[in-house]
This record gives structure tokens, C-alpha cells and sequence, in this order.
């Protein structure tokens, strides 16, 4: 029995439908109203059942977990729910993954014993660890990395929330880069850049968190940088703002993000895109490649690999403990079987640099 709380939201949904083409269950779809997301979904998942639980309760959590083999928590915002969740799943002995993230889990771990929980099974953070990685296999020896990511297309409250508790939290170290060690402060926010790939004019703004920290340390990086890119005045605006606003007034500035969001992506095609640049040595001979991962809807996308994140777990692939996605030793699973599923997505890896590849696309204007 595989337990998916939050399992009929947009994350859990498309979790649902994955798992179910994988011939994984029976699952267990659970919220705090079940027959409302049975009524619009029984039809595409006919042999799930469906059942009450609330994540503010700790007995309802119990009842729901106990029997499941595995939980999947696409519950949000997750920085409220992932440890309370993973706790009494080990509680219940019982293997977890969750879509989310508790940002203290790098600082405060939790003793699995012999269980597994794998956390940051999404997008970002997630899949944007796991991209470098698995393009480093094609190095002998990795020497740095420029990595940018940016995605277009609204934000739900929940989403905006798990955001800002990210980028505000102190893991996330201000303005920092890979220099055989992590030194703050050396990088600065760009703006009015474009990018290759990118739609128009963006601002980028340095990234440094226990993801990019966990790459650096993988990929054994000499040197490394990684920007967010954001588009649209208003985002940026409401951005510049949130260190102070959101400690004041959480819930007005969640929904100050969530607007300047929206308006700035009005009208506009949603996307996610991440696009990273290594250099290092393959052959004997110093080499650069870039790789480039477009999709269109990202909520479908951060379905997808929160189950096959849970195949792994099922098949072994990953080994007891508690793991952050990138830190997922078999990459190479991951990557096989997101070909594999029905996603609209593009996958570019280039012999130039991002620099080269700006200079070239200047040149067919």
C-alpha cells in the first residue's frame, strides 16, 4: 500500500497518475476531503482509495500511515508538514518520500535507523541537483560549474510560502560561491541580462542553499556558480522587499509574491528551464558542455519525479537513511526513466559554452 497525503492536490495528482502507469499500489490518496478530490479524479485513478486525513493532527497522520508500506507527502507548504510527517512515519516504521523539503534537515537530521526518507523530490530543489550530476558523468574530472535555472507561471499560497522560507532561511548562504569552499558574498545580482533558451530579459540573482552545496561536493568542483532567473518587474520588486516583509506580515507578503507572479506572467507561455555549463577534463583533453532541460508545465513535472523517486525507494535503489534527491547515488535512474514518461520536454547537451552560445545566437539576429 502506498499512502500519498496531499494526494489530490496538483503535485499528488500527477504523482498519482505516474505511479498508477508504473503499476505501483494500491494507493491510498489522503486529505482533509477526500470525496472532493474523488469526484473529480476516481475516473482516472479507478483502483485508488480514497481517504480523510489531516495533517494537523498527529493521530489522524498515525491512522492514515499505519499499514502503507510507503508515504509519499505532497502535503504543503512543506516546511510546516515534512518533519512532523517523516517522524511518525519512522514512528510506523515505514519508508518515505517526500515532494517537499524541511530546510533544518541538513543542520537538525533525522536517526532513520534502518528506514529510508528522501526529501526534495520536485523540480527545485530536486531534479536541479540531479542535472549536473548526471552531466558530470560525461568528465573524467570536473573543474566548475555555472548553473542557471528559471521558471515562469503561477504560484499557488503554498508554493510562495515553501519559497520564501527557502530563501530566507540561513542555509541559504547571501551572494555565495564554490571556490573549493563556500565564500559569501563574492557574487552579485545581474540585471537586464539575456540568456540562451531564456525568453527575454531576465535578472539573475546569486543562489547558494544545502543543494548547491551537495553538488559542489559531488561533482568535487574547483569552482561554482548558480543564478535563479527571474522575469517581470513586479516579481523582482516584490523579491527585494520579502527579507523584511515577510517576518513582519508572512501572509501579506505570500500574497504580494503570489500577485506580482501572476501579473507578470499574464498572457505569457509557462516554463521551467535550467541550463548548466561544466568545464573539466574527459580523454585527457579539457573539456566544455553545456545542457539544457526545458519543459513547459512544471506542476505535472514535479508529479513525475516525486514517483519515480518512490520506484526507487520501492526498488531498492536507494539505501536507508536520509537523503536529499541529489544526493540519489543511481542518477542515471532518475534521468532513463524521465524519458520514459509522457512529459513535453527538450534536452540539449552543446560542446560550447553558454558564452559561446550567446555570441552565436546574437549573430542569427
Amino acid at each position: 500500500m502506498i499512502g500519498i497525503i496531499g494526494g489530490y492536490g496538483e503535485v499528488g495528482h500527477h504523482a498519482c497518475l505516474t505511479l498508477q502507469q508504473y503499476g505501483i499500489g494500491p494507493l491510498k490518496i489522503g486529505g482533509r476531503n477526500p470525496e472532493k478530490g474523488k469526484a473529480k479524479q476516481s475516473d482516472l485513478l479507478p483502483g485508488a482509495i480514497w481517504e480523510k486525513v489531516d495533517v494537523e493532527d498527529d493521530e489522524s497522520l498515525a491512522g492514515f500511515i499505519a499499514g502503507c508500506d510507503l508515504i509519499l507527502n505532497c502535503a504543503a507548504p512543506s516546511h510546516r508538514y515534512s518533519r512532523r510527517i517523516a517522524k511518525i512515519c519512522l514512528q510506523h516504521h515505514v519508508n518515505m518520500v517526500d515532494a517537499g523539503i524541511d530546510n533544518n534537515y541538513e543542520s537538525d537530521p533525522l536517526d532513520t535507523g534502518d528506514h529510508t526518507i528522501v526529501y526534495a523530490a520536485g523540480a527545485t530543489p530536486g531534479f536541479s541537483g540531479l542535472f549536473p550530476i548526471w552531466l558530470g558523468r560525461q568528465f573524467h574530472k570536473v573543474h566548475s560549474l555555472l548553473s542557471y535555472y528559471g521558471t515562469s507561471g503561477q504560484i499557488s499560497t503554498a508554493g510562495a510560502e515553501d519559497y520564501l522560507e527557502g530563501a530566507l532561511h540561513p542555509n541559504h548562504a547571501p551572494r555565495a560561491a564554490w571556490r573549493n569552499g563556500i565564500v559569501p558574498n563574492v557574487l552579485s545580482r545581474k540585471s537586464g541580462i539575456t540568456l540562451p533558451f531564456f525568453p527575454g530579459e531576465i535578472t539573475l540573482f546569486p543562489l547558494f542553499d544545502d543543494e548547491t552545496h551537495l553538488v559542489a561536493q559531488r561533482l568535487e568542483l574547483d569552482n561554482g556558480e548558480w543564478y535563479a532567473a527571474v522575469e517581470g518587474e513586479k516579481s523582482i520588486a516584490a523579491l527585494d522587499s520579502a527579507s523584511f516583509e515577510y517576518k513582519t506580515n508572512p501572509k501579506a507578503m505570500i500574497e504580494k509574491l503570489c500577485f506580482a507572479v501572476e501579473m507578470d506572467t499574464l498572457g505569457r507561455s509557462p516554463y521551467f528551464i535550467i541550463m548548466v555549463q561544466l568545464t573539466g577534463e574527459s580523454e585527457g583533453e579539457e573539456k566544455v558542455k553545456t545542457a539544457v532541460y526545458e519543459i513547459g508545465q512544471i506542476i505535472p513535472f514535479c508529479g513525475k519525479i516525486a514517483a519515480i523517486i518512490v520506484k526507487a525507494v520501492l526498488e531498492g535503489k536507494v539505501k536507508p537513511g536520509l537523503h536529499h534527491t541529489a544526493s540519489i547515488e543511481d542518477v542515471g535512474y532518475v534521468m532513463d526513466h524521465l524519458e520514459k514518461t509522457d512529459s513535453t520536454h527538450s534536452i540539449q547537451i552543446i560542446d560550447h559554452s553558454i558564452e559561446e552560445l550567446s555570441f552565436e545566437e546574437e549573430g542569427t539576429l
